[in-house]
């Protein structure tokens, strides 16, 4: 399915679902389903999720520790974890 996605130009579309249904706190059903279809697209997209939160969670802490605003950091990870 991984390359079928990437032939198809719909990969923007599925960052488009899952940034949604994160937003809305709903990414584990959204997983869910995807695990029904593609397990091993879900456990990819899972893990992309993890690396993605981890990294804003270590760009807000340097910024913090450097005495940067850290505003606009706060409402993404308030909004996607």
């Amino acid at each position: 399915m991984s390359n079928r996605l990437l032939k198809e130009g719909i990969l923007d579309r599925f960052f488009s679902l899952f940034l949604k249904a994160k937003s809305q706190n709903k990414e584990s059903q959204w997983l869910s389903k995807l695990r029904q279809q593609d397990p091993e697209l879900a456990d990819i997209w899972s893990k992309w999720d993890n690396h993605t939160n981890d990294a804003l969670r270590q760009s807000r802490d340097s910024l913090k520790a450097m005495g940067g605003d850290t505003s606009k950091l706060d409402a993404l990870i308030k909004k996607y974890s």
